[in-house]
Parts: C-alpha cells; structure tokens; sequence
C-alpha cells in the first residue's frame, strides 16, 4: 500500500510502499479515504519527534482519518466490515501506525466513531484532533456566559473550531486575523478581530478592555509571547494553551487560572464533533485536498497558515 512513511530520523517523510496491515484478534482494518494533516504530522515528518518519542520505522505519519471498515479481528465488536467511520491513532511509542495510508489498522487503542451518513469523509477526517482539542480548551477555560475570550491562531484548525465552539456557548470572541481574514472568522462567531501584524495584540485588547477580559486561548505563541498576551486576562480568569507555554505558578500568584492543554481525543467528543458538523452548527473548511502522492506538499501548506484544515485524500 502506499504510505506517507518516516525511514529514519535524518531524512524527511516520503510517499512510499510498504506492506498492507495485518489484522490481529482484536483490530479492525480500515480502508483509508481522508486523512487531515495536523502540527505534529509536520514535526514528525520532518524526524524532529524522533529524540522525544520511539520510533519503529519505518514510521507512517498521521493521526487523524476517515474511511470503510474492511475486516475486523473476532474479537473486535465496535464496528463490523463496510462501517463507515472516522478516527484518531494515540500517538502512543513506539510510533509505527499512522493515517497518511491507504489502510489503517488497530485494536482497542484506536479511537473510532461512527460517520454520519451526511458528512463526508474530508470533513470527517479533519474533525479529531483539532476538534477535540478546541473542545478541551474551551473546557479548560471555564468561561462564562457573556465572558470575551481572546482567540489567538483563530483560522486555522484547532482556532477555527474554537472560535466557533466558543460563540456558541454564549462567549464574546476576539479573534486574531490579518486583514483578509476579518470577514472568514467574523462568520464563524467572532465580535471582534485584531490584525496581529500592526502591533501589539495585547495593547489592543487594553484599550478596548481596560479592565482585563474572561479568558485567552492561544495555540500559537511560545513563553515570552504568550505571558505578554496572558497579561490582559483579569483575576479570576483563565488562560489555555496547546504550546505547554503558561506559566501556570506564576498566572496563579496574579489569581489567574491556567492549563497547557494535552488534546485527548475520544470516540465521545468524536460523537459530539459529527453531530455539530452534520447539523450545519460547526463549519469545517477544507483549505486543500491533497493526494497521498503529494503529502509533502500538504504539510508544506499547513505551515504556510490556513484557513481551516488540509487533507490527503484516497
């Protein structure tokens, strides 16, 4: 099968043949159709995670995907054969599975829901990770009805999904976008957008919001960057991040709350995250569609900024 494949740790990720899954007593084996490229797919490609998590090479890149069910072990009972699905591999060392393939295949570890039967499989495939993990930092943040939150990294994945899940529960979004993004997050629920490239963000949030706002979800910025835009949260605020960036002691002594968010996908939030799609009550936009022929291209577009996701179709 072909196989967006990590060889070793000092060469990049190509698109190559390896053999087709077995299927044990307990696995189902999935026929791919979509796979969506997510930050760590970028890094492990590159062999950058290769000093911080095993590898078993060679190593197929991927987390997120959609697909049929084509067999399943006797002892798997989720789903059986010709199931349509979409799901998520834990990256769980050492990292050998992965989703940029043509076949998927694994046992309780898997995370598997049920597609629903209005939603395709590009939309069903960039929903995992980033939903789940917009979903998780929404948790985290605690927010009240009629709170601002400030969102920063609003258009791509994991932002667009969050900016969305946020107006929905009643939350005033600030959003950061440049200028022709403005109207793209505005209709996904943003009040308001500051333009990160003509100053200080945090300056501006100050002088609408002199006082301090609810809350600040960022999924973009490192140490320095983000304490500078944690300083416009107030006391009894919350601030989350993907980046394991907050300086959780240090936002306490000011009595602001804070969580470097770990995604978790389950087949739960799965559940939840179709449903949301399905209704129409979640936009997801595919940014581009890639074959598994061209994946180099498609991590090359994720790091140029999207607006939405990037998927690899079969």
């Amino acid at each position: 099968m072909k196989a967006f494949t990590l060889e070793s740790s000092d060469r990049p990720a190509r698109t190559i043949d390896i053999p087709r899954p077995e299927v044990g007593e307990a696995d189902a084996l999935v026929a791919v159709k979509a796979a969506s490229v997510n930050g760590i797919d970028v890094y492990q490609a590159m062999g950058a995670l290769a000093g911080m998590l095993e590898h078993a090479y060679p190593a197929v890149i991927g987390r997120d995907f959609s697909g049929v069910v084509e067999s399943v072990g006797p002892a798997f009972d989720r789903f059986a054969a010709g199931d349509e699905v979409f799901g998520f591999i834990p990256t769980v060392p050492p990292l050998k599975s992965g989703a940029f393939a043509e076949y998927v295949s694994g046992g309780p570890a898997l995370v598997l829901a049920r597609k629903p039967a209005g939603l395709g499989f590009d939309t069903a495939a960039a929903l995992p990770l980033a939903g789940s993990a917009a979903l998780d930092l929404i948790d985290a943040i605690a927010a009240k009805k009629g709170d601002v939150v400030l969102i920063v990294g609003a258009t791509g994945g994991v932002g667009s999904f969050a900016v969305q899940l946020a107006a929905q529960r009643g939350l005033t979004v600030i959003a950061t976008a440049l200028p022709d993004q403005d109207t793209y997050v505005r209709e996904l629920g943003a009040a308001d957008t500051i333009d990160y490239s003509a100053g200080s963000v945090a300056d501006a949030v100050r002088s609408w919001y002199p006082g301090g706002i609810g809350a600040l979800i960022d999924v973009v910025n490192q140490k320095d960057a983000l304490s500078a835009l944690a300083s416009v949260v107030r006391p009894g605020g919350h601030v989350a991040t993907l980046m394991g960036a907050a300086d959780v002691e240090g936002l306490a002594a000011r009595g602001v709350g804070a969580s470097n968010v770990m995604a978790a996908p389950t087949a739960e939030k799965l559940n939840l995250l179709a449903q949301l799609a399905e209704s129409g009550a979640l936009r997801v936009r595919i940014d581009g569609a890639y074959a598994i022929d061209r994946a180099d291209e498609a991590l090359q577009a994720f790091q140029r900024g999207t607006r939405g996701k990037i998927v690899l179709t079969f």
